[in-house]
């Protein structure tokens, strides 16, 4: 039915349209409120506020807090799926308006994801759920995505509101873990492409005050080195592949930015391992040179280079996992 409605005819042209689906919504929330366990139900609701949002676009506001706080607490794996793809489309369609509602709902989202998804590898195996494991492994990808939208739609402030901060330090751990190990290369790019963004929003420059306390020892001693180092030395990092190829143009890009906000204080630092690495004095110096240059091109094939010659040399001394 609501279909071919566009939103300009239901809050302009023909008001009363909208009115209509507005209350048809006020009475679907009444309803759940009723049956809030009623699985299709619940679906069905979802399902009639993401046409809501491209129907009846701002005006939908009011409902939201309503809407979304009934749906989220009986939320199970496959269901939150649903939860997140909403929120995706409401940060995608209305940017920084939607930050107050997210940070209604971001600290319970976050601790019920995280309370799902296992810490290590979701693999079938023996005793396994076919099943349970797919849509674990669909909230992982769609959870790691409603981080990727957040932080790349100017919210990043979300990650920091009092009530979520309790889920802040397994969070940067998960997408640290995703930035080095994960098997899908898409995600380890989406969440290296994360810390980028909250690289640039939440580091003022050498010399700026920290917006979020230890975040940049953080970013400089554990991402930049299991990330932008060890994780590319491991063989398993496929330079032939083009999607891996698009990832570590992503890892340089995370090495250029430290180097902007953190100036010569990242060389050092970073210079510093390089001899845990075994890599010559020279070629050190030349890579802080070209990260230093305006070449982007140039930084990124020397950087690969450097990379090729340094792998022979590890034997496995290194555990870069």
């Amino acid at each position: 039915m609501i279909q071919g409605f566009s939103e300009r005819l239901v809050t302009a042209s023909r008001p009363e349209i909208g009115l209509m689906f507005k209350k048809t919504l006020d009475i679907l929330l009444q309803i759940l409120v009723v049956f809030p366990t009623v699985e299709p139900l619940r679906c069905k609701v979802t399902s009639f506020i993401h046409r809501m949002v491209d129907t009846l676009g701002a005006s939908v506001f009011p409902y939201l807090p309503k809407a979304l706080g009934e749906l989220l607490p009986e939320s199970e794996p496959k269901e939150l799926v649903g939860f997140l793809v909403l929120l995706n489309q409401l940060i995608c369609k209305f940017g920084t308006l939607v930050r107050d509602i997210l940070e209604e709902v971001y600290p319970a989202i976050a601790s019920r994801a995280l309370s799902i998804l296992p810490r290590s590898e979701m693999e079938s195996g023996p005793g396994s759920c076919a099943e349970e494991i797919r849509e674990l492994q669909e909230l992982q990808r769609i959870f790691f995505t409603f981080l990727h939208v957040i932080a790349t739609h100017e919210l990043s402030s979300v990650f920091l509101c009092p009530q979520g901060i309790g889920c802040f330090n397994m969070m940067m751990q998960l997408l640290l873990d995703a930035c080095c190990n994960h098997k899908d290369i898409l995600i380890r790019k989406a969440c290296v492409q994360i810390f980028i963004r909250l690289i640039k929003d939440w580091c003022a420059g050498p010399y700026g005050e920290e917006k979020v306390p230890g975040f940049r020892s953080f970013i400089t001693e554990t991402f930049a080195m299991r990330c932008c180092l060890y994780s590319v030395l491991d063989k398993s990092f496929e330079f032939r592949d083009a999607n891996t190829m698009v990832l570590f143009g992503e890892i340089v890009q995370a090495q250029k930015v430290m180097y902007e906000k953190f100036g010569n204080d990242f060389l050092v630092y970073l210079v510093s391992k390089f001899q845990n690495v075994r890599c010559p004095q020279d070629l050190a110096e030349q890579y802080c040179q070209k990260l230093q240059g305006n070449d982007f091109k140039a930084l990124k094939s020397f950087y690969q280079s450097l990379v090729e010659k340094l792998r022979p040399q590890q034997n496995g001394s290194l555990v870069f996992r």
